[in-house]
């Protein structure tokens, strides 16, 4: 077609026929226009399928990433339950350390509270898309969002589960070390332990950061619900 207006703009050159010269050189300008455009959409075409094939494999990445975040987050957190659970115990026996019964739960439950777990979940794919660039190839905003708060999220959670160790590891078990006795819990030594004010401050921190730490596993803001969302949004559809 291109090659036939260009015949026909030289033979109206040929016989002076300007109008028809005009009509026909728009007419393959208007034909090269007409390519290019074409040429542009099947490239750009073709580079957005390349994008979703990689977005794709992106989100197959992501997902199974967090799903086996959230699997092995799942014993970490009813651990801290447990602790959180053992501290509701003690200190609702404590005021009545005179009933053999009650003295017999807060010997066996003051142990469950000293429970200090760490969770350090994968990250790479997170990393790799941000410092890449492919974060871009995300199309899903809800998606996109959770994924640049999931850093924040998992600090905080991580922040509560720090402090809450070495209150442990710096504060309490020396203390234990020094006035109780963990081969035989119901010592002598032990019991004085559990009357001893200090040591009873302790455990009110304690139990204050084991709530800090069940607090930041549940509702819309907690990293149980991120990884949640993260592996619902990134769920690739067949």
């Amino acid at each position: 077609m291109l090659n036939l207006f260009r015949k026909k703009r030289d033979k109206s050159l040929k016989e002076n026929n300007i109008r028809k010269y005009v009509k026909y050189a728009l007419g393959e300008i208007i034909l090269v226009m007409i390519g290019i455009l074409l040429a542009l959409q099947v490239n750009t075409w073709n580079e957005g399928r390349k994008d979703r094939i990689k977005e794709k494999a992106i989100l197959g990445e992501l997902h199974r990433e967090f799903s086996k975040n959230l699997a092995d987050f799942y014993p970490v957190k009813q651990y801290q339950f447990n602790t959180f659970n053992s501290g509701n115990i003690v200190f609702r026996n404590l005021p009545k350390m005179h009933i053999p019964q009650s003295r017999d739960s807060v010997y066996k439950y003051v142990q469950g509270m000293f429970g200090g777990y760490s969770y350090h979940p994968s990250n790479g794919v997170v990393e790799s898309l941000i410092s890449s660039g492919d974060f871009n190839l995300i199309r899903n905003d809800s998606l996109r969002r959770h994924l640049v708060s999931w850093k924040d999220v998992l600090t905080n959670y991580t922040g509560y589960v720090e402090i809450d160790i070495n209150l442990w590891s710096n504060t309490i078990e020396p203390y234990v070390i020094n006035h109780g006795n963990f081969l035989k819990m119901n010592s002598e030594e032990n019991l004085q332990l559990i009357q001893d004010p200090i040591f009873i401050n302790m455990l009110v921190r304690k139990q204050h950061f084991n709530k800090n730490i069940v607090n930041s596993i549940k509702g819309e803001n907690s990293i149980e619900h991120y990884m949640k969302e993260i592996i619902r949004l990134s769920k690739v559809k067949e």
